[in-house]
């Protein structure tokens, strides 16, 4: 059983490395993702072999970023910490927040920054208009994409929660 479950945190753990995270963050949510119950910095430091304050950092992070809970329990002082298990779950909202962050800002500023930028005498502006001009277009793509994705993804879900 233990072998299975290290071939489980293995197989999470590289999954976490493929969306760019360092190696202790994707440690830290591959054992989160395998053990049933919430742990404690102390336990992650243990298991992990690194020290309390860089898991602790580390877990700042993870959480600051949603990819962690922290809660407290009655009676303790101590931090728990827990992930949402729920890939559809953790789909949507990182296709929300990418959208969110970087979609919806570009396709709001952009078109005036680009008429500033074609109102400009300064040399060099057109090239910089096409590449604003380029970005955009990039941006209503990914505008186009992630709706399309966050609907499949949110059909999924639904499809799943009906079993």
């Amino acid at each position: 059983m233990e072998t299975v479950k290290k071939e489980f945190e293995e197989l999470v753990y590289q999954g976490m490395k493929s969306y760019g995270l360092d190696e202790l963050s994707s440690r830290l949510l591959a054992i989160l993702h395998s053990e049933p119950d919430s742990l404690t910095l102390e336990e992650l430091s243990r298991i992990t072999g690194y020290s309390f304050s860089a898991v602790s950092a580390s877990m700042k992070f993870i959480t600051g970023v949603g990819l962690a809970n922290k809660a407290t329990k009655a009676g303790s002082k101590k931090l728990y910490f827990s992930v949402q298990r729920d890939m559809l779950v953790m789909a949507i909202a990182a296709i929300k927040a990418k959208n969110e962050c970087m979609v919806v800002p570009a396709l709001r500023d952009l078109p005036a920054m680009i008429e500033k930028c074609k109102n400009s005498n300064k040399e060099g502006s057109e090239k910089t208009v096409q590449l604003m001009e380029q970005y955009h277009e990039q941006m209503l793509a990914m505008d186009f994409i992630f709706k399309n994705l966050l609907e499949l993804t949110e059909k999924a879900q639904k499809e799943m929660n009906k079993k």
